[in-house]
């Protein structure tokens, strides 16, 4: 099996209008990953970039909102496992990638 990173981005957990954050949602999907569920990780709020250690740190214009990390057989299997993210009914997607190297 292989470590997959989910990189969400664009929750819609801070807009008024239109879905909002369900932990329930959530929590049933992290339940139904069950053993292939690495690390929960966390849904983020805000962030900062550092384009380069000289112009130091400033609000980001990225959408991330959190992360998670599976194991899967491969690609299509840690897509198949994403697709049932609740990001998506939260106007949101995923990014996936697979990360090597030793875990911990």
């Amino acid at each position: 099996m292989e470590r997959y990173l989910i990189v969400y981005r664009g929750s819609t957990v801070d807009e008024a209008e239109g879905p909002q954050h369900n932990p329930q949602e959530w929590d049933k999907w992290f339940e139904m990953l069950g053993a292939a569920l690495v690390d929960r990780g966390s849904l983020a709020l805000s962030s900062i970039q550092m384009p380069s250690r000289l112009l130091g740190p400033k609000q980001s214009s990225s959408s991330l909102s959190g992360y998670s990390i599976i194991t899967a057989a491969d690609f299509n299997e840690a897509v198949s496992l994403a697709e049932e993210c609740p990001i998506f009914d939260e106007k949101g997607s995923v990014e996936i990638a697979r990360l090597v190297g030793p875990a911990g």
